[in-house]
């Protein structure tokens, strides 16, 4: 008894001393981690890092592999950022499952843009040049887009940019084809060149759609970050829309803002074609009949080609096929066949980006 008396008031103290310890240890981690509008990281879930960040009335949430010094704007060097916005469809799925087999590469930065609810993400490998950003399905894509590349100055880590959605499936290219798709795209892109999509639309004016574009960095801060003077030479230039046109008339320049609604977001696409020339460059497409000799926009005059060239039947007459343009819109139901075939051979074939490009 006279033993134990004595040993209780050591373990007394002693668990005093843990327990003071441990409150203080949890206060540290409250102060490091909690409570504040900056960023906090929890503990690496399923061997990839996971950085929450709150922006506006969204959370994103942003998944790269560990330690992969992305951070660093030294490490990127000429490596080109390669956005890829997805929003939840069974065609989304499909689309993105082809793109993930046949054109992911390592020459690139990937960042998937996941808008709304999705499991999409354990699709993606685990690799440091592959991140995503779940975040709300709002602003549409390239709201989301702008959001991605202006937060912490993202797009100042990079001199060349592809974005792309999930409506387009590819890359499609003939057998004899080496070279690498991205490589493709970013070529078009010179001093002169600053917008590369692989159609134009007449309509509601001469502009490329947004499926999938190219840019460098002065592109990019152009259709981010208008100066004054190329807004009013852009206002300058636009015509009048007809009473019945869906498509908004300018509403901002450039898409660094959240439309809510499908026609806005839609003259965004539309109204960056004629921002980038009224801050003197030009733009460019891949499909063919973009190139002919008498200059695309001359025929947008005629009404038999004025159409969008991306429903069967409407590309001069004909329907596009996608070794004319490298993707394909994959949600409209045009040229379904040759869609279903290619997609069909290039599965089996088990083509591969990583061999292509370097």
């Amino acid at each position: 008894m006279a033993v134990g008396s004595l040993k209780r008031p050591n373990v007394l103290w002693a668990v005093s001393l843990f327990l003071l310890f441990f409150i203080w240890f949890l206060w540290g981690l409250k102060a490091h981690f909690g409570g504040t509008s900056g960023e906090w990281y929890s503990s690496i879930k399923n061997g990839v890092d996971h950085i929450k960040t709150h922006v506006s009335n969204s959370t994103e949430e942003v998944y790269s592999g560990p330690n992969d010094g992305s951070d660093d704007i030294t490490n990127t060097g000429d490596r080109p950022l390669i956005l890829y916005a997805y929003h939840e469809t069974e065609n989304a799925r499909r689309n993105l499952e082809f793109f993930i087999a046949h054109g992911l590469h390592h020459a690139a930065d990937f960042i998937f843009v996941m808008n709304g609810k999705t499991d999409a993400t354990n699709l993606l490998p685990q690799l440091p040049n592959i991140k995503y950003i779940q975040r709300g399905n709002d602003c549409y894509d390239m709201g989301a887009f702008a959001e991605v590349l202006v937060k912490d100055d993202l797009y100042k880590k990079y001199s060349r940019f592809i974005t792309m959605n999930a409506s387009i499936r590819g890359p499609f290219l003939p057998y004899w084809a080496t070279g690498c798709w991205s490589d493709m795209f970013l070529s078009k892109v010179t001093d002169e060149v600053k917008l590369v999509g692989i159609t134009m639309n007449c309509r509601p004016l001469p502009h490329v759609q947004s499926m999938i574009w190219a840019t460098d960095r002065i592109g990019i801060e152009t259709l981010l970050f208008p100066t004054e003077s190329q807004v009013k030479r852009l206002k300058e230039t636009l015509p009048t829309f007809s009473p019945n046109e869906p498509v908004l008339p300018l509403q901002h320049a450039g898409i660094n803002w959240c439309p809510h609604e499908y026609w806005a977001a839609t003259s965004v696409e539309v109204h960056a074609t004629p921002l980038i020339e009224a801050a003197g460059y030009k733009v460019d497409a891949m499909m063919a009949a973009f190139h002919q000799k008498a200059g695309y926009e001359e025929s947008c005059a005629d009404p038999k080609f004025a159409q969008d060239p991306l429903y069967d039947g409407q590309y001069f007459g004909t329907t596009l096929h996608p070794f004319d343009t490298v993707y394909a819109k994959a949600n409209r139901g045009t040229n379904a066949l040759i869609l279903e075939r290619l997609t069909d051979w290039t599965d089996k074939g088990n083509y591969s980006s990583y061999e292509h490009c370097h």
